[in-house]
């Protein structure tokens, strides 16, 4: 008979931070434990409120085997815990990493259900076999479907790998934005055979799509679609995860959402118009932005030309552009052949970064 695993539930929502369904996610996971197959083999023990001292004791009092942590997150500043007075503190990456190396040989998973909390995952994976973030920002809905369909996955005997992509077409079946937010994150440490015996599968690194942003003028929007409907045969394929800033959710903070995701995208996508280099957003703060992490080696920067204008002296024209000779996509006689070309070099720009990987 398997072992008992135990199922730490941590949260924090603290008064200067916007509301978040906490309870409902605890309840609705809890439902969904209470009835699965394998009811018995789970315990689930929670903590809200949390404060960052709050999690060792948390950890030496339940000596979990998963960690979930439900609340906001910061990208590179770390995850929203609360302090003494019930204000925000940030606890980073390297901190919680170190943390819960010191639980590695009981620890097999951690998820991170908060935004931007991918960066915090990169790190605690390389102590945990199995470790969940968020590559954006996710809503209250999202975050609690994949919640319910991970542990409804791991109730009915499944392995963490079906759990959350089950938890991804949950996230689908609801409706809610985001699906390829939570990224499944796996260390070179096999979990141990009396630790979760469903998990112990191969943890080889996954091959994750890899997050394509789009800059464009919304004066484009028109060309911006259509490059889009190209861009489906690479990312049915699970090669590519395209955003663009119609893709923010009501009530979040565009321009925070826009920075985080410009500087999470392997791939910047650069549409250039004379509107493009009109906009003092596109051109002095996205472009800019995307050409430093071009030259630090952090993202590969594919300017498309799609109408004709006077882009030769800016700062990206000593990369190579899209379409073939640089020619202006809506000057070609057949625009839908301009699109192709554009999107078979952006494929073998992919295939070339993943070959990396």
């Amino acid at each position: 008979m398997n072992p008992t695993q135990t199922i730490l539930f941590l949260s924090a929502n603290p008064k200067d931070t916007s509301r978040l369904r906490l309870d409902q996610e605890l309840r609705d996971i809890d439902e969904g434990l209470r009835r699965a197959q394998h009811r018995d083999q789970f315990r689930l023990e929670q903590r809200s409120a949390v404060r960052p001292r709050d999690i060792q004791r948390a950890m030496l009092d339940t000596q979990p085997h998963i960690v979930h942590f439900s609340g906001h997150g910061e990208g590179e500043a770390g995850l929203v815990f609360e302090d003494a007075a019930g204000k925000a503190k940030l606890v980073d990456g390297t901190a919680l990493a170190a943390l819960f190396a010191l639980f590695a040989d009981q620890l097999t998973c951690v998820v991170l259900n908060g935004c931007y909390s991918q960066v915090q995952a990169q790190a605690i994976a390389q102590h945990i076999p199995y470790v969940i973030g968020m590559n954006a920002a996710i809503g209250d809905r999202g975050a609690i479907a994949f919640s319910v369909g991970f542990y409804d996955a791991l109730g009915a005997g499944r392995d963490v790998d079906f759990a959350h992509r089950l938890g991804c077409s949950a996230m689908q079946l609801e409706g809610a934005a985001g699906h390829l937010t939570p990224v499944l994150l796996k260390s070179e440490r096999s979990p141990q055979p009396t630790q979760l015996d469903k998990m112990s599968i191969n943890p080889a690194p996954s091959t994750e799509p890899i997050e394509v942003f789009i800059s464009y003028s919304h004066g484009d929007e028109d060309l911006k679609d259509e490059l889009y409907i190209h861009l489906a045969g690479l990312r049915r394929e699970g090669k590519i995860q395209p955003w663009q800033d119609r893709q923010i959710e009501a009530g979040a903070e565009w321009d925070a959402e826009i920075k985080a995701r410009l500087e999470s995208a392997g791939i910047i996508l650069l549409l250039i118009t004379p509107r493009f280099i009109n906009s003092d957003y596109c051109f002095d703060k996205e472009m800019q932005r995307a050409m430093e992490r071009h030259e630090a080696g952090t993202a590969r920067v594919i300017p498309i030309i799609m109408k004709p204008c006077d882009w030769q002296g800016s700062p990206f024209s000593k990369l190579q552009v899209l379409p073939k000779d640089a020619k202006p996509v809506t000057k070609w006689a057949d625009q839908d052949e301009a699109l192709l070309d554009a999107v078979k070099g952006i494929r073998r720009a992919v295939e070339s970064l993943q070959a990396k990987k």
